[in-house]
């Protein structure tokens, strides 16, 4: 397997933190797909390599990374509006507005660093819902890097430009999916969320967030308004834009606008697992009782 090549500090971390022993390694993925045999409704990706996001992600805890890998296919099968024609070329325009910037470096636990530019976003042309969808490719694509799976995410939501036409915009309901998926299907470590520029009118916003953020993640919030000293502290300056009283300078997310648009068949192709487009294909009915301990298709509270 490719974790052969983790280095030695990041291996060590993986033991330390996750749980993962490269003795056993082998021996936890082939226990996770032992229990694909409880959901024979679902198709599921059998790679190493994919399974073993989900086993980082629940610290190798094979019931909790099976429960989190059925919860992935159940929101791709309900959230209907969100997943269907998820594919980078299908949310283009989006890409090239540029909401999301990947910084090049990392921080100084190994960690990537977004930002979120929601000021970007002309909700009079298009709803959150595309911009879901390029969020969730892009971090599709860094779950790929075993380095991330590991050391995880920091996140920056720079709220700057962002208008009360934009609130008209947030609902409720979509937000609910849009972190139920994040916290608890998908196979990513979201360690650190810094929020600069806020609006006046950024209680608002936060409220109709709020109630459906785990504890665990609430705790890992922080609030900077325009005092990028406080937020230095925990992103060094020689890693942020200058806008952000950084060193880069001219930083673009064209890098990685190109690698997501390069990924087009390999999206494609794991848009084809799950549940059948059809439930006359299992000779089953929809929902029902899901073994993993709840209704197919409900909220479950996952820790992450």
């Amino acid at each position: 397997m490719s974790s052969s090549g983790l280095s030695p500090e990041l291996l060590k971390k993986a033991q330390d933190e996750l749980n993962e022993d490269p003795n056993t390694r082998q021996q936890k993925l082939d226990e996770l797909r032992e229990m694909f045999k409880r959901r024979p409704d679902i198709k599921f990706r059998t790679d190493d390599a994919f399974l073993l996001r989900y086993l980082r992600v629940r610290k190798f805890n094979v019931e909790r990374a099976f429960k989190t890998l059925v919860h992935y296919y159940e929101v791709r099968n309900e959230y209907k509006d969100m997943f269907t024609d998820l594919t980078p070329s299908a949310v283009r325009q989006q890409l090239e507005d540029q909401v999301h910037l990947i910084l090049p470096g990392r921080d100084s636990k190994g960690r990537q660093i977004v930002i979120l530019r929601p000021g970007n976003w002309n909700p009079k042309s298009y709803s959150m819902i595309p911009l879901f969808k390029a969020g969730l490719m892009y971090m599709e694509v860094m779950c790929e890097d075993e380095e991330t799976q590991i050391n995880g995410i920091t996140m920056i939501g720079d709220y700057s430009g962002m208008t009360k036409e934009h609130i008209k915009h947030i609902n409720p309901l979509n937000v609910r999916k849009m972190m139920d998926t994040l916290q608890n299907a998908m196979p990513i470590r979201l360690k650190e969320i810094h929020y600069i520029n806020q609006p006046k009118f950024f209680d608002v916003i936060f409220s109709i967030f709020r109630p459906f953020l785990s504890e665990k993640l609430v705790k890992r919030l922080h609030f900077h308004g325009d005092e990028y000293g406080t937020l230095h502290e925990y992103i060094g300056s020689a890693l942020l834009p200058s806008e952000y009283g950084g060193a880069l300078q001219n930083v673009t997310n064209r890098e990685w606008i190109d690698k997501l648009l390069a990924k087009e068949d390999d999206i494609i192709e794991n848009n084809k697992y799950g549940f059948p487009k059809s439930v006359d294909a299992l000779g089953g009915q929809k929902g029902g009782v899901d073994p993993t301990g709840g209704l197919v298709g409900s909220f479950k509270k996952l820790d992450v």
